[in-house]
This record gives structure tokens, sequence and C-alpha cells, in this order.
């Protein structure tokens, strides 16, 4: 009797943990944009997320960011494409949002998104 509550216990384990697995965007490198850029503008969807979430009634779970290309020179800085993955929990279940975004970094090295939820497929 005491294997099966812990063969039960153990499998409810690795069940949960397949589920938050399951639930994780799956990015797409593209060579670029440099780490350090990658993640100034993983920050700035962070705070645009967090804020989303507060808004909807959700919990921000996770934030993951990629380069998706090459980055380019624009009048005030540089422009860097970025694939985003975000996960939200909604009392409803979890929901996953991903989507290439452009992120602007400026002279000073701030990273500023153009339209997060535009992006999001």
């Amino acid at each position: 009797m005491l294997w099966i509550i812990l063969l039960l216990g153990a499998s409810g384990l690795v069940g949960g943990y397949a589920a938050e697995r399951a639930i994780i965007p799956n990015l797409q490198y593209r060579p670029g944009t440099p780490n350090a850029v990658v993640e100034k503008c993983r920050q700035a969807v962070i705070a645009a997320a967090r804020t989303h979430a507060a808004e909807s009634d959700a919990k921000l779970v996770r934030v993951d960011a990629t380069s998706a290309g090459e980055m380019r020179r624009i009048r005030s800085g540089q422009r860097a494409p970025v694939e985003i993955g975000i996960v939200y929990s909604r009392p409803s279940g979890r929901e996953a949002r991903q989507g290439v975004i452009e992120c602007r970094v400026d002279a000073r090295g701030q990273a500023t998104i153009a339209d997060l939820a535009g992006a999001a497929r």
C-alpha cells in the first residue's frame, strides 16, 4: 500500500512538471543581436508584461527572449529584432504569447519596445 501511495505521489509530481514544461514557448534563435541587447529588450518587455498582467487579472510567470536577426542602425540608435515568449497565469489557466518584436536601443543603451500586444501571436 505504501508503494502505491509513493508511486501516485511521484507520478503527480512528474505530471505537474510535464504540464509546467508544456507551456514554455519555443523560440527560434537567429543570429545578429548580441545577448546584452536581447537582455535589455527582455527587461523592457518584462515591465510592459507586468503592467498588462496587472490590468487583466493575470500573473506574469515567465518571459523568454532570443535574437531574431541582425540589428539595424536608425537615426536615434539601433533597431533589434527580438523574439519574445511570455507566459501568464490566469484564473482560467496558463496562456502563452510569442512573437518577434522591434526593440529600439538609443545611444545611452536604453531599450524600448514598439508594440508588445501587436507582436504576440
